[in-house]
């Protein structure tokens, strides 16, 4: 059992973690290195026998000058390059950084006010005043509120798969578009072959602007293919645009040919290239779908307020039973299901605007930052969404890659 000053020993706990867990961050992202036993990681190689004893010594004790301190080690994050992915050691370093959190951050408000509650609920408790509620209650509807957020994240992540879907069809697509045209078009319409690579190499970055809803402005290589100073001065769709001019110049390639009308195997290249071109507009239409189409607020809001209506009230049914330790048990509890209802919400609009090293890959500084684009300057690439830039960017720089393949072979 705890003595007397436990309670208010746990309590001042609770509190000095919850409200001063920023200054903490901010404390322990200077702390780099810590010490280390003088043993450890001591370990005798093959080659010590080879080595003279007094040299040998000398070798150990460099190695222990070197070794007197180590950073901690970072967490593992997913790489896309090397296929790397989580693991399950890495609990340590992803507790620690709770501080640091994304999440967290989003949700700090409102858990901060439940936590206030709880610490009042406590108060009232402790000096007497009737602050409890049965159990039972929240007994029952712990169960569908367990349900409600389920459904609720799930049906975001089915929009992120899906997301991811398109786009990986789209590079597929592109790739087999330019291996076409590079293979079987070329011979016979060089010109035109030409200019729908540098249309094509335009297109994924056309699809990221329409998967961001225009929050960021059109690269300039974008914008000097449509032939424009703005995006706004086009009277359709810049991605629209592009698919038009494929097809302009998937019709100019007929022409352009000397034995158009006449060999049946180049005009059945020319009819894959526009069967291709139609597979890119549905892609198109089918991220248009995700942007545009959100979780029905009736649902997210209903969510919402039973979590609130359920966190809220926690305090009051569990005071009884654990008294003091209502507080971290309730701080908790609403950090957990607070930040799975926030993860919901992050991951709905799956396409972020990634902002890269250099700051201007895309035509937009640092300073022009648009809400999507600033979400993820504050993260990394697959943290809430997916980079649609650094997606846009592979295909692009793939499709140049054949184009420059191809004439270095005809060269």
């Amino acid at each position: 059992m705890f003595p007397k000053s436990g309670p208010w020993l746990c309590l001042a706990f609770a509190m000095s973690l919850f409200f001063g867990v920023e200054s903490y961050s901010m404390r322990a992202a200077s702390i780099k290195t810590f010490p280390i036993s003088r043993n450890i990681f001591m370990s005798v190689s093959s080659n010590d026998a080879l080595i003279p004893g007094k040299q040998k010594r000398e070798n150990r004790y460099s190695s222990l000058k070197e070794m007197k301190s180590f950073d901690i080690p970072k967490a593992r994050r997913p790489s896309v390059d090397t296929g790397l992915r989580y693991r399950s050691d890495d609990w340590l370093r992803n507790f620690l950084s709770i501080p640091k959190s994304f999440v967290l951050g989003r949700i700090w408000f409102h858990l901060r006010a439940n936590t206030l509650l709880a610490a009042l609920v406590v108060a009232l408790h402790k000096f007497g005043v009737p602050a409890k509620i049965p159990i039972l209650g929240h007994t029952l509807l712990g169960s569908f509120l367990g349900l409600l957020l389920v459904f609720r994240t799930n049906s975001a992540y089915a929009r992120f798969y899906e997301a991811r879907g398109y786009w990986t069809k789209t590079q597929s697509t592109c790739r087999n578009l330019a291996l076409n045209l590079v293979t079987h078009i070329y011979p016979h319409s060089p010109k035109s072959v030409e200019k729908f690579m540098i249309i094509l190499a335009a297109f994924p970055d056309a699809l990221c602007f329409s998967c961001l809803s225009g929050s960021a402005p059109l690269p300039r290589h974008v914008l000097e293919v449509l032939g424009v100073q703005r995006s706004e001065d086009l009277k359709v769709k810049p991605a629209t645009q592009l698919l038009y001019q494929m097809n302009q110049v998937a019709h100019e390639a007929a022409m352009e040919s000397p034995s158009s009308g006449r060999d049946f195997l180049e005009a059945t290249h020319l009819a894959e290239v526009s069967h291709l071109v139609a597979v890119l507009a549905d892609l198109l239409s089918n991220c248009e779908k995700i942007v545009r189409t959100p979780v029905p607020l009736s649902y997210s809001r209903h969510t919402s307020r039973f979590l609130t209506l359920w966190c809220g009230t926690l305090p009051f049914a569990l005071v009884g039973q654990l008294g003091v330790l209502t507080l971290p048990v309730v701080a908790v509890a609403c950090w957990c299901l607070f930040g799975i209802e926030e993860i919901g919400h992050l991951i709905e609009q799956p396409f972020v605007g990634d902002i890269t090293p250099t700051g201007d890959e895309n035509g937009q500084t640092k300073g022009e930052t648009a809400p999507l684009v600033r979400r993820a300057a504050k993260t990394q690439p697959y943290d809430i969404g997916l980079p649609a830039y650094k997606l846009a960017r592979e295909i692009r720089t793939e499709v140049m890659e054949i184009g420059a393949m191809a004439a270095a072979d005809i060269i």
